[in-house]
């Protein structure tokens, strides 16, 4: 029953998710720096959701808490969380202008039911869940380690969101992930006229580069290591006397991955000590925990599915060295929490996440349902935490 009357009441605000939806795929902004964006989510839930008590943190101006009142004064709340930063040079490839839709949605549909709200629910505005070199001005992700850290989440009782994927899945197996940025330090001189004087700080990192490729023979289907050489040098005629790589380490738990990073980083020491450069490991926003997904979550999660006729997996059903990482992980670690993902294209490999065609599957007819039933769910999943 509750599903069909939310579903009748979402009828109500469709337009206006699906304007927003649109408005954030034509104006994607890297982390950090999502003013547009998270203005004009706040302009919704002040408007459409009737919200007036919002948190804002002056060290992270794009974050934002927005709080709808339950009928009992309870310190607890439960929390869903958006994302709306984009991808450098794609845009919205990984569909966070989808997630910040399903959260309004669910978000609206609840406050229809305040009467029924025995927690507070609160909307919390992550920014930076991408994971950018530190290069750039507000790199490194790491938003929802951020709001942890202000203590954002001590009173919540159980977080949940839901992400555009290729399948529809409970639980996915999200991997722990870190970012390091590298720099080796060597000495310019003349690539023709005198080599030998200097030291090549890009054969450090096609050095250490080469040795990680190597050492993937070696790794488990669930660990991950991909780079890129953010800075090669300056022109072919000058030995680099300066070179930058970010790279991203995943393993399936936060304990192998620390193991790993352990392998990494040798393969960067040796490069430095092959060709006479210094080293430099700069470190990124915080460690991505591996996600953990609550029992009596999923549960609820996967009977209302069924009644929307969707059939929902779970993370057996599908092969787990394809997982990515997300801060919301960190999340997981502390309270009971749902990540689920819910598909807007096949799970054919034709369209991935972090591909153009992606970006452009978020704005289709397939998106627009996955708008509506991750709403829908959400906001059933809340409700039915309240008996």
């Amino acid at each position: 029953m509750i599903i069909k009357e939310l579903s009748k009441e979402y009828t109500k605000i469709e337009k206006k998710l699906h304007s927003i939806n649109n408005y954030l795929y034509n104006n994607p902004e890297l982390g950090y720096e999502e003013i547009k964006s998270s203005k004009k989510i706040i302009e919704f839930l002040k408007q459409s959701v009737g919200i007036k008590d919002f948190q804002y943190f002056d060290d992270i101006p794009t974050a934002f808490v927005g709080k709808l009142k339950g009928r009992k004064s309870s310190k607890e709340n439960i929390a869903i969380c958006i994302e709306y930063d984009a991808l450098p040079g794609i845009g919205h490839a990984c569909g966070h202008n989808v997630i910040s839709s399903i959260g309004l949605g669910a978000i609206y549909l609840l406050s229809k039911y305040t009467n029924d709200l025995n927690n507070d629910v609160t909307i919390v505005g992550c920014p930076a869940e991408e994971i950018i070199p530190l290069t750039f001005k507000n790199g490194g992700g790491g938003g929802k380690i951020k709001l942890i850290k202000k203590g954002v989440f001590n009173e919540t009782k159980a977080a949940l969101m839901i992400h555009p994927a290729t399948r529809d899945e409970v639980d996915p197996l999200m991997i722990a992930v870190k970012q390091i940025d590298v720099e080796f330090y060597g000495k310019a001189a003349h690539a023709s006229g005198s080599p030998y004087v200097g030291k090549n700080a890009l054969d450090a990192q096609i050095l250490a580069y080469n040795s990680i490729s190597v050492l993937r023979q070696q790794l488990k289907t669930t660990e991950k290591v991909h780079g890129i050489i953010t800075n090669g040098g300056e022109s072919a005629n000058i030995i680099p006397d300066f070179t930058r790589s970010s790279w991203m380490i995943r393993a399936q738990q936060t304990s192998e991955l620390k193991k790993l990073e352990s392998k990494i980083i040798k393969c960067f020491k040796s490069a430095a000590l092959a060709t006479g450069c210094k080293l430099n490991i700069i470190e990124g926003n915080g460690i991505y925990e591996n996600l953990v997904t609550d029992k009596k979550l999923a549960t609820i999660f996967t009977k209302f599915s069924k009644e929307l006729s969707i059939d929902i997996k779970t993370n057996k059903d599908f092969d787990q060295s394809k997982n990515g990482s997300t801060d919301f992980g960190n999340i997981s670690k502390l309270i009971p929490s749902l990540h689920a993902f819910l598909a807007i294209v096949p799970d054919d490999g034709k369209v991935v996440n972090h591909q153009p065609e992606f970006a452009d599957a978020t704005l289709t007819t397939a998106a627009k349902e996955t708008i509506r039933n991750g709403s829908v769910l959400l906001a059933a999943t809340v409700l039915e935490l309240q008996k």
